[in-house]
Protein backbone atom coordinates (compact mmCIF):
# COMPACT_ATOMS: atom_id res chain seq x y z
CA UNK A 1 0.00 0.00 0.00
CA UNK A 2 1.59 3.08 -1.04
CA UNK A 3 1.93 6.23 1.68
CA UNK A 4 -0.86 7.89 -0.37
CA UNK A 5 -3.27 5.23 -0.12
CA UNK A 6 -2.60 4.87 3.84
CA UNK A 7 -3.56 8.57 3.98
CA UNK A 8 -6.60 8.17 2.22
CA UNK A 9 -7.80 5.38 4.01
CA UNK A 10 -7.06 7.20 7.17
CA UNK A 11 -9.98 10.02 5.94
CA UNK A 12 -12.22 7.02 5.02
CA UNK A 13 -12.06 6.45 9.01
CA UNK A 14 -11.97 9.95 10.04
CA UNK A 15 -15.02 10.77 7.59
CA UNK A 16 -16.99 7.72 9.35
CA UNK A 17 -16.62 9.44 12.44
CA UNK A 18 -16.79 13.35 11.86
CA UNK A 19 -17.89 14.60 8.95
CA UNK A 20 -16.52 18.55 8.50
CA UNK A 21 -18.68 21.00 6.88
CA UNK A 22 -17.38 23.68 4.76
CA UNK A 23 -14.16 24.01 3.00
CA UNK A 24 -11.36 25.27 5.53
CA UNK A 25 -8.25 23.19 6.00
CA UNK A 26 -8.88 23.30 9.75
CA UNK A 27 -11.54 21.46 9.82
CA UNK A 28 -11.33 19.36 7.16
CA UNK A 29 -8.11 18.29 9.10
CA UNK A 30 -9.12 18.52 12.54
CA UNK A 31 -8.88 14.97 14.07
CA UNK A 32 -5.52 14.26 11.53
CA UNK A 33 -3.79 16.99 13.39
CA UNK A 34 -5.41 16.06 17.04
CA UNK A 35 -3.75 12.38 16.34
CA UNK A 36 -0.65 14.62 15.15
CA UNK A 37 -0.93 16.44 18.61
CA UNK A 38 -1.66 13.46 20.48
CA UNK A 39 2.29 11.97 19.20
CA UNK A 40 4.05 15.13 19.12
CA UNK A 41 3.30 17.22 22.50
CA UNK A 42 4.68 13.97 24.54
CA UNK A 43 7.81 15.69 23.90
CA UNK A 44 10.22 13.15 23.25
CA UNK A 45 8.66 10.71 25.62
CA UNK A 46 8.67 6.83 24.00
CA UNK A 47 5.59 5.04 24.32
CA UNK A 48 4.35 1.85 23.64
CA UNK A 49 2.30 1.13 20.39
CA UNK A 50 -0.91 0.51 22.44
CA UNK A 51 -0.13 3.82 24.63
CA UNK A 52 -0.03 6.04 21.43
CA UNK A 53 -3.19 4.32 20.52
CA UNK A 54 -4.86 5.19 23.34
CA UNK A 55 -3.68 9.01 23.54
CA UNK A 56 -4.57 9.72 20.33
CA UNK A 57 -8.06 7.63 20.54
CA UNK A 58 -8.90 9.53 23.57
CA UNK A 59 -7.80 12.64 22.26
CA UNK A 60 -10.25 12.25 19.38
CA UNK A 61 -13.42 11.21 21.11
CA UNK A 62 -12.78 14.75 22.78
CA UNK A 63 -12.66 16.56 19.42
CA UNK A 64 -16.18 14.85 18.73
CA UNK A 65 -17.32 16.01 21.97
CA UNK A 66 -15.87 19.47 21.42
CA UNK A 67 -16.75 19.93 17.92
CA UNK A 68 -20.16 22.07 17.52
CA UNK A 69 -22.93 21.02 15.00
CA UNK A 70 -21.63 24.28 12.69
CA UNK A 71 -17.95 22.38 12.88
CA UNK A 72 -18.57 18.64 11.79
CA UNK A 73 -21.74 16.18 11.66
CA UNK A 74 -21.35 13.01 13.67
CA UNK A 75 -23.31 10.20 11.86
CA UNK A 76 -23.45 7.99 14.94
CA UNK A 77 -22.52 8.82 19.05
CA UNK A 78 -22.85 5.65 19.52
CA UNK A 79 -20.28 3.27 18.72
CA UNK A 80 -17.61 6.73 18.61
CA UNK A 81 -15.16 5.14 20.99
CA UNK A 82 -15.09 1.85 18.97
CA UNK A 83 -14.49 4.29 15.48
CA UNK A 84 -11.56 6.54 17.40
CA UNK A 85 -10.18 3.01 18.20
CA UNK A 86 -9.55 2.07 14.66
CA UNK A 87 -8.91 5.61 13.52
CA UNK A 88 -5.94 5.43 16.27
CA UNK A 89 -4.86 2.12 15.44
CA UNK A 90 -4.87 2.68 11.87
CA UNK A 91 -2.66 6.18 12.34
CA UNK A 92 -0.35 4.45 14.43
CA UNK A 93 0.29 1.18 12.38
CA UNK A 94 0.76 3.09 9.12
CA UNK A 95 1.42 6.81 9.59
CA UNK A 96 3.43 6.46 12.51
CA UNK A 97 5.09 3.64 12.06
CA UNK A 98 4.72 2.81 8.55
CA UNK A 99 5.38 6.06 7.00
CA UNK A 100 7.27 7.81 9.73
CA UNK A 101 9.34 4.96 10.80
CA UNK A 102 7.95 5.12 14.50
CA UNK A 103 9.74 8.61 15.00
CA UNK A 104 7.33 11.32 16.72
CA UNK A 105 9.99 13.57 15.14
CA UNK A 106 10.12 12.48 11.81
CA UNK A 107 5.87 12.49 12.40
CA UNK A 108 6.07 16.30 13.55
CA UNK A 109 8.50 17.40 10.73
CA UNK A 110 5.98 15.54 7.41
CA UNK A 111 2.66 16.49 9.19
CA UNK A 112 1.91 19.38 6.91
CA UNK A 113 2.73 17.54 3.36
CA UNK A 114 0.66 14.30 5.21
CA UNK A 115 -2.61 17.00 6.23
CA UNK A 116 -2.59 18.22 2.93
CA UNK A 117 -3.22 14.66 1.60
CA UNK A 118 -5.82 14.09 4.20
CA UNK A 119 -7.41 17.60 2.93
CA UNK A 120 -7.17 16.68 -0.34
CA UNK A 121 -8.48 12.73 0.44
CA UNK A 122 -11.45 14.26 2.22
CA UNK A 123 -12.60 16.82 0.05
CA UNK A 124 -12.82 13.43 -2.50
CA UNK A 125 -14.40 11.52 -0.18
CA UNK A 126 -17.06 13.99 0.64
CA UNK A 127 -17.84 14.59 -2.80
CA UNK A 128 -18.23 10.55 -3.98
CA UNK A 129 -20.46 10.71 -0.61
CA UNK A 130 -23.15 13.51 -2.22
CA UNK A 131 -22.60 12.26 -5.37
CA UNK A 132 -23.58 8.21 -4.31
CA UNK A 133 -26.09 9.84 -1.87
CA UNK A 134 -28.02 12.01 -5.30
CA UNK A 135 -27.85 9.36 -7.61
CA UNK A 136 -29.50 7.39 -5.12
CA UNK A 137 -32.03 10.15 -4.17
CA UNK A 138 -32.63 10.72 -8.28
CA UNK A 139 -33.01 6.67 -8.39
CA UNK A 140 -36.20 6.40 -5.66
CA UNK A 141 -37.92 8.90 -7.52
CA UNK A 142 -37.88 7.33 -10.53
CA UNK A 143 -39.44 4.26 -9.38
Amino acid sequence: MSNSDKICHLAELGFSIAQPKGYKPHALERLFREAVKAVTELHGIELSSNDYKCTISGRIQKTIDRMGDDQAYIPEKKGIDIKADEFADYFVENILKGICDGKPGRLKKMSNSLADGYYSSTLQIRRNYWEEKNNSKETEELK
